[in-house]
């Protein structure tokens, strides 16, 4: 675990016991410097995401899956699979007549493809985790970036070159582009397993947060305070929506499983194209939760330009022929509407926490200012709800676009939720249902005191 001493990594481990045995001491390996340790991790995950990707795509082809087993190709589908894994944007290049999709109007020759799922992609970055908490347990808080600098770089430079495998005269990606995306998310996971080892902040930096805030005055410890309660009450809300969304979802799903099975039966694409698309939907499992997340709000999400799935109303064109797709709602439901009170109801579990778990120091401030009860507690109710309201909406931004879909044809370039207006939606809706949880919860705690008083 990394600490806060500065000594050199070759005094990274303890030094041998003069009791032990001059044998064992003899035969003990050197530690070795975090920066090969760094970049051992890296070469250690490409290999292992790389087979991972590379096996299912040679077994298709070893079954038929394609029109010939040809090596080259394999290498470059892999390669392909491995970007597309780790959100890396590709532009596809298509040469396709007029109505070759079945519009009247001539597809564009180019177009961004650009998927992520979600539930493969957390393979590289559970992977990355452990890298981070290796490198921490490793080395010292001054020393961390020894090991994670190559980790990140490293793993940057291997998703430059398997982008220049992937290059194909309909599939070309920038090299610059894949290693960015490679070290962004490397370095996210790394950082975040070497904070979860660490256990704090200082272990990480070497710095005591705990006593710059002490130095602080009351007045800034206090807004402080407040700020990162209503920072977690937003992480409580976010969370609760998206499990409440799964379970919608899942409702969905066993609603709709005969329509599925369906699909699946039309299509017969044999055993290893039952695992291919098994595997896909697994892939997209969050993302679908997402899709049911903006769903929830009312915001809704598309499948092609000009189409909207909402609880106000479906409007669909031509659907893929992908299997969960038949769990669509096929039109107005009678109790769509019903799904709008989820977001608030995550609300409402944010705000009950923050009763509990938070410090609510704006309330002091309004109570000292107004003498009013109800208005002074009113108002800072309210203010909390806000915070919440907009934390939750921040974190629901980025998963929320994440989970877009773009093909990089013709209409599908516009498939899942547009982040911003179903993030802003989930914001209003955790706010409303914040200032109900918190209400109700105070509410109690003071019928509760009312009661201890009178017994």
């Amino acid at each position: 675990m990394a600490t806060t001493d500065t000594r050199p990594s070759s005094q990274a481990s303890p030094a041998a016991d003069p009791s032990e045995p001059a044998r064992r001491r003899r035969f003990s390996l050197p530690t070795p410097p975090l920066w090969l340790v760094g970049l051992a991790e890296a070469v250690q995950i490409l290999l292992i995401t790389a087979v991972l990707v590379g096996l299912p795509v040679l077994a298709m082809s070893l079954a038929g899956g394609f029109s010939a087993v040809d090596i080259e190709f394999v290498l470059t589908l892999a390669a392909q699979s491995w970007l597309v894994l780790h959100g890396t944007p590709v532009e596809l290049v298509l040469a396709l007549d007029p109505g070759a999709l079945g519009g009247a109007v001539e597809v564009p020759e180019g177009g961004w493809f650009h998927l992520v799922p979600l539930g493969l992609t957390l393979i590289p970055i559970w992977l990355g985790w452990r890298a981070g908490a290796r490198i921490a347990r490793g080395s010292y808080s001054d020393q961390l970036w020894q090991g994670l600098l190559p980790l990140a770089l490293g793993y940057g430079a291997g998703a430059a070159g398997i982008a220049w495998v992937a290059q194909s005269e309909t599939f070309q990606v920038m090299p610059w582009v894949a290693a960015l995306c490679g070290v962004l998310l490397m370095s996210l996971a790394a950082l975040a397993g070497c904070y979860a080892e660490a256990r704090s902040a200082a272990r990480m930096i070497g710095m005591d947060l705990e006593a710059r805030v002490e130095e602080l005055s009351q007045q800034l410890r206090w807004a402080g305070s407040y700020a990162w309660a209503a920072a977690r009450a937003g992480l409580v809300g976010f969370i609760a929506a998206c499990g409440l969304s799964a379970l919608l979802l899942a409702a969905q799903l066993g609603l709709k499983w005969m329509e599925i099975a369906n699909v699946y039966e039309q299509l017969n694409p044999g055993l290893f194209g039952v695992l291919g698309l098994t595997l896909l939907h697994l892939g997209l499992a969050p993302n679908l939760v997402l899709w049911a997340l903006s769903y929830s709000t009312g915001a809704g999400f598309s499948l092609g330009t000009g189409t909207l799935v909402s609880p106000w109303g479906t409007e669909l064109g031509s659907v893929p022929a992908v299997p969960v797709l038949a769990a669509l709602p096929g039109g107005a439901e009678p109790y769509a509407l019903g799904v709008l009170a989820l977001p608030v109801l995550a609300g409402v579990v944010a705000g009950w926490w923050l009763m509990r778990e938070g410090e609510n120091h704006l309330d002091d401030w309004f109570a000292l200012r107004i003498s009013w009860r109800p208005l002074s507690v009113g108002l800072s109710t309210l203010s909390l709800g806000v915070l919440t309201g907009l934390v939750t909406a921040l974190l629901a931004v980025g998963p929320l676009w994440l989970s877009h879909i773009s093909l990089g044809v013709g209409r599908m370039t516009d498939i899942g939720p547009h982040a911003l207006i179903g993030a802003g939606l989930l914001g209003a809706w955790v706010a409303l249902g914040a200032v109900l949880g918190y209400g109700i919860s105070l509410g109690l705690q003071r019928a509760r005191r009312r009661t201890g008083r009178v017994s």
